[in-house]
């Protein structure tokens, strides 16, 4: 497999890609299956070169093969479609596995997993995304200092790349940090975890897919297309399109129903 990187350029909500460094990418070939869920002039025009016997199948309309989603479903159904266009007998869960990380990454989680005290459980934590989808820090500090004094058992794990600062806390030294740790190390310490408390972002995806008992929170965007779709055990806290309207007791509530192993799709 060969993989040739073509970016895409935005102004204002359009993006574009370069038709003929796409072609160049691309080149011949019996079958063009695209993933990508926004559609730019560009790829317009390398369908229109394609010759007749090349077989085309994507998302929108230009493509041979329209395979179409609804708006409201997950972003990994709609993605997956594509595949059991192909083979319909397919399923998600067959192919939705743990990330595959570097054995150095896999190496790291164990060590720093072996290090943590005997009956001790690790919640994984992760603030860092777009300013419209996070939540105040100092609600984060305030629903973890409760957590951590009714659940002595428990340690939190941040697993933010950037310095998010969560001091002052009543109980900040049994908040751990990853901080700087490349992607990879990152997922694999979240991965170590027994639980997850973030918002829409890769992490909750990744914890998603390593079947994580997780609380996710979420404002401007849907549950619905960006929640958990893997895992059995998760609550989606929604503020009503703002992260703003998400209350400290209902975060509290759930991370404590995820203690008590009492978790489940609303």
């Amino acid at each position: 497999m060969k993989i040739h990187e073509v970016r895409a350029t935005t102004q204002g909500t359009e993006r574009s890609i370069d038709a003929e460094a796409l072609r160049q990418a691309v080149g011949s070939c019996d079958l063009f299956l695209c993933f990508n869920t926004w559609h730019a002039a560009g790829v317009s025009e390398l369908l229109e070169g394609f010759p007749a016997t090349t077989e085309t199948v994507g998302l929108y309309r230009r493509y041979k093969q329209w395979v179409r989603g609804e708006e409201t479903q997950h972003a990994l159904d709609r993605l997956f479609a594509l595949a059991q266009r192909l083979v319909p007998t397919l399923r998600l869960e067959d192919f939705a596995q743990a990330p595959a990380l570097t054995a150095e990454a896999t190496a790291a989680a164990r060590s720093f997993r072996d290090s943590v005290p005997a009956g001790a459980r690790l919640l994984a934590l992760h603030t860092e995304t777009g300013s419209r989808k996070q939540w105040p820090v100092a609600r984060y500090r305030a629903v973890l200092d409760a957590f951590l004094e009714r659940h002595p058992e428990w340690l939190v794990l941040n697993v933010d790349y950037g310095a998010t600062e969560l001091e002052p806390m009543v109980h900040g030294g049994r908040v751990l940090a990853a901080q700087g740790a490349s992607l990879d190390v990152a997922m694999a310490l979240l991965g170590a975890c027994d639980g997850f408390l973030g918002i829409d972002s890769c992490m909750l995806h990744a914890a998603d897919f390593f079947r994580l008992p997780s609380v996710g929170l979420f404002g401007p965007t849907s549950p619905r297309q960006w929640g958990f779709r893997l895992t059995p055990a998760f609550r989606e806290l929604t503020g009503n399109g703002s992260m703003d309207d998400l209350t400290e007791d209902a975060v509290l509530g759930a991370l404590t129903d995820l203690a008590a192993g009492r978790l489940r799709p609303a």
